[in-house]
C-alpha cells in the first residue's frame, strides 16, 4: 500500500480554490486520520504520509486536503473499485450502528 499511496498522491495533487484549503495542526491531524503520532511521523519518514508545512520557526501544520487524498488512498488502495463507489453512495443513508440495528431498552 506505500508505494499506492505515494503515487496516488502525486497523480491526484489539485490546487485547491480560495477558501477551501487551511493547515490543520497535529491534534486535528490525529483526529481526522486515526493514527497514533508516532505513526504519523513514521508515514513520513518512509514517506507514506504527507509532511508538515513549516510556517515559522518550530511551527508546523498540515494542509488539510493532502491528509483526506491520503485517506481517500488508504480506502481505494484496500477495497475494489466498485466497493469505494458503494461506500461514499451510501454514507449519506441513514443506518443504524452497532447490535444490527435493535435498541437496548
Amino acid at each position: 500500500m506505500k508505494a499506492a499511496t505515494a503515487e496516488y498522491l502525486k497523480e491526484r495533487r489539485v490546487e485547491p480554490r480560495m477558501g477551501e484549503e487551511r493547515f490543520i495542526r497535529l491534534g486535528e491531524v490525529l483526529a481526522t486520520c486515526g493514527k497514533s503520532r508516532s505513526s504519523v511521523y513514521a508515514g513520513i519518514k518512509e514517506g507514506t504520509f504527507p509532511p508538515p508545512v513549516k510556517l515559522q520557526g518550530r511551527s508546523s501544520a498540515w494542509l488539510r486536503s493532502e491528509v483526506l487524498r491520503w485517506m481517500q488512498a488508504c480506502i481505494e488502495a484496500s477495497r475494489p473499485a466498485d466497493t469505494v463507489c458503494s461506500i461514499i453512495d451510501n454514507s449519506s443513508s441513514t443506518r443504524p450502528i452497532g447490535n444490527k440495528g435493535t435498541r437496548a431498552e
